[in-house]
């Protein structure tokens, strides 16, 4: 994979397909955000990382052929591997499908045809980003960017996520704690959430 190549295409099937780009692309900078600091958890690496940023960017691109949304996540799935990609391979593509594909409903197992035909490491590789997707795109379920930035706190038992937001995040936080299914079963931990006040800069003068 060409990192730096497969961003741009990201970036530019972005734009052509997606209806609401200002929404992906914050969930983009949150998965990564997560991504970053749950690393020692999940040891994934640069490549993992432009995978789920590209998943995140085009997870909602199947939603302008939908049914007012129905299905949408396997629409993505679909378009993504549509693409004429020329900076990722056929795996790589498929892992950002599967991704894109499991950041709602029905979590990443047995039984999925898809899913069944990667290798065990590449499953879990699903399973990891999957998680990380699940828990960014409900942290922006109202579309409107109120988390800023988040924090990640890692016990051997719990992952508290705190939440940089002007004020209590609490659609946001339901989402994630409905949506934190797969994250806590790929970190064996349980899930917690808290709002970090944003610190606004005192007035001049």
């Amino acid at each position: 994979m060409n990192a730096q190549g497969a961003l741009a295409e990201f970036v530019e099937v972005m734009e052509r397909l997606e209806p609401e780009p200002q929404h992906t692309r914050h969930v983009a900078f949150l998965a990564v955000r997560l991504f970053d600091e749950t690393q020692p958890l999940h040891r994934l690496g640069p490549a993992e990382r432009v995978l789920l940023e590209g998943a995140a960017r085009l997870h909602d691109v199947g939603w302008p052929i939908s049914e007012g949304g129905a299905g949408h996540h396997k629409l993505s799935a679909r378009l993504i591997r549509q693409q004429n990609w020329r900076h990722l391979g056929r795996d790589e593509v498929e892992v950002v499908a599967l991704v894109a594909r499991y950041h709602r409903k029905a979590l990443p197992g047995p039984g999925h045809e898809e899913f069944d035909r990667l290798p065990r490491p590449r499953q879990q590789v699903v399973r990891n980003l999957a998680a990380l997707l699940r828990l960014a795109d409900a942290l922006d379920r109202s579309h409107l960017q109120r988390v800023r930035d988040l924090k990640v706190r890692a016990t051997d038992r719990h992952l508290e996520i705190s939440l940089l937001a002007d004020e209590v995040p609490g659609r946001e936080i339901a989402g994630a704690e409905r949506k934190g299914d797969l994250a806590r079963d790929v970190f064996d931990r349980a899930l917690s959430f808290r709002w970090l006040p944003q610190r606004r800069a005192a007035p001049a003068g």
